[in-house]
């Protein structure tokens, strides 16, 4: 492997983003298998810093102790020049090795806040439900308005009149209806004395 993310250049040194060691972060379906692998370097459990290494070959046990959160998916040629690079009596490259650039292809940043952006519109959009469904089983849960006693003591009369007057005002700016005209039957009886 090789390792990096130290701007002192020693091993021990660099901080997090947040200024201080954080937690290890371990998932079942993530393993050192196979070339690539990008993993925190750390000095124990939760002690992640800047540190970091890539793997060149699969190293399984590491699996537990270190959290993996990449692998290369490109560059396989500069992994391969990064590992022909000599190394003096502590492992070290002879010659500095600098990642000028590194490509992110999958935001996990951008995933999560899409995710928790969609749970955010389903909790508002079920608190809407619900305030709806409360409303309507409010009003299907009130009594009906009594207008008076009896047969139709539910129907606003007044209501209704209103209604009648503003159509009768309103029919009578239009043309009068014309009368209809009797047609005459396709079919005359006539004759029947041929039958």
């Amino acid at each position: 492997m090789i390792q990096g993310g130290d701007p002192t250049g020693t091993g021990t040194g660099g901080k997090s983003i947040w200024g201080k060691k954080f937690d290890d972060e371990f998932r079942p379906n993530l393993s050192h298998t196979g070339r690539g692998i990008l993993s925190m370097a750390n000095s124990g459990p939760n002690t992640n810093s800047s540190q970091f290494f890539i793997t060149y070959r699969s190293c399984r046990h590491l699996d537990g102790k270190h959290t993996i959160f990449g692998k290369l998916v490109g560059g396989m040629d500069t992994l391969n020049e990064m590992e022909k690079v000599e190394v003096d009596n502590k492992d070290r490259p002879i010659y500095d090795i600098v990642l000028e650039k590194a490509q992110v292809f999958v935001d996990p940043f951008q995933e999560a806040e899409e995710q928790l952006a969609a749970e955010r519109a389903e909790e508002v959009a079920k608190k809407e439900r619900e305030v709806e469904a409360v409303e309507k089983k409010k009003r299907q849960n009130q009594p009906l308005k009594v207008f008076r006693d009896g047969v139709g003591k539910y129907l606003n009369i007044a209501q209704i009149k209103n209604a009648e007057k503003l159509e009768s005002g309103s029919s009578s700016s239009k043309v009068p209806p014309q009368k209809k005209q009797k047609r005459e039957a396709s079919n005359k009886f006539g004759d029947f004395s041929s039958w």
